[in-house]
């Protein structure tokens, strides 16, 4: 029987992560109301950590679980590799060190279901500690996204802004979303060019050619652990600002306030990256300037930090 739902997930040494990964998306076949056979799809880039023993043994006793195993090639071309063999209509994406909520695919598994329409439904997510401290939620953090949510609960059509709004702020978490599979392969997958920044531009691609919903239920537990993510913030702000340049060739098409939001995060990172070097002036000025263009409580925060760094305060 064709499953409705492939969920990849893309590992490298990650076997202390492993079993509450496959076990939360295990989880949801049953909950809230039978859904039927999920197939798990894990793309192994080149572990070390005795994952493929592991995940060997796994698929022996679970049918529903594919284990693919190539040389490293980075989690864009591990994504890519998973989402061609999955077998299912609908796509969804967990890295290796998340878990799934109980019961959060259902509502967008039926939406997709129901409208072809749709082909991008994203969830909101917590981050944790690895010991189990939250640190916040996605769709809280993100100030005019939680503005447009304004209170309101269950899924949402993010309508004819959709891609303007993913633009302007990365409230779509990759360990929340579901795919449609034609969609994905359309627009080409995950763009092995970039190290970070990858998934964002997905969306962005998605975004582009059909319709995306949000649910504001918190889907997934996203683990911030140390070494868990590149920390190259050069590299940072150089995929943002080329996936800003080919996805926005003529920014005067978006609309406001979202071009105004999503300019003012370019100079958000161009300010981070100010800051690691320790570029104190530069740092102030840029994250100032991102404040003025959208005005919101984080960017005044790190403009007042940067403001006492060059006062020598900091």
């Amino acid at each position: 029987m064709t499953p409705r739902l492939s969920v990849v997930i893309p590992t490298r040494n990650c076997l202390p992560y492993l079993p509450a990964a496959l076990a939360s998306i295990r989880a949801q076949a049953g909950a809230p109301a039978p859904f039927g056979p999920i197939e798990i799809v894990v793309v192994d880039d080149g572990s070390t950590d005795g994952s493929d023993a592991f995940l060997r043994a796994e698929a022996e006793k679970d049918p529903c679980l594919t284990v693919l195993v190539h040389e490293p090639a980075g989690v864009s071309a591990a994504r890519n590799a998973g989402i061609a063999v999955a077998r299912a209509p609908i796509i969804g994406f967990l890295d290796a060190d998340d878990q799934y909520m109980p019961g959060v695919v259902a509502a967008r598994m039926d939406l997709m279901e129901r409208d072809p329409s749709v082909v991008l439904a994203f969830a909101d997510v917590v981050s944790v500690t690895p010991e189990g401290e939250e640190l916040g939620r996605q769709f809280t953090y993100w100030p005019f996204f939680r503005e447009w949510i304004g209170g309101r609960t269950g899924l949402l059509d993010l309508g004819p802004d959709a891609f303007a709004m993913i633009l302007a702020e990365t409230v779509c978490g990759t360990s929340t979303v579901i795919a449609r599979k034609s969609a994905l392969e359309a627009v080409g997958g995950f763009d092995t060019r970039y190290r970070i920044g990858e998934d964002w531009d997905l969306w962005l691609k998605l975004a582009a050619t059909g319709n995306v919903w949000c649910d504001t239920v918190c889907s997934t537990r996203y683990l911030k652990r140390p070494g868990s993510a590149s920390k190259d913030t050069a590299e940072l702000v150089r995929s943002v600002r080329q996936i800003f340049r080919e996805r926005v060739p003529d920014p005067s098409r978006i609309p406001q306030p979202y071009r105004r939001i999503a300019q003012a995060r370019l100079l958000t990172s161009d300010a981070m990256l100010s800051r690691e070097r320790d570029q104190r002036v530069r740092a102030f000025c840029q994250q100032t300037a991102a404040f003025l263009m959208a005005p919101n409580a984080n960017a005044a925060r790190d403009a007042a930090y940067d403001l006492a760094r060059v006062l020598r305060l900091k």
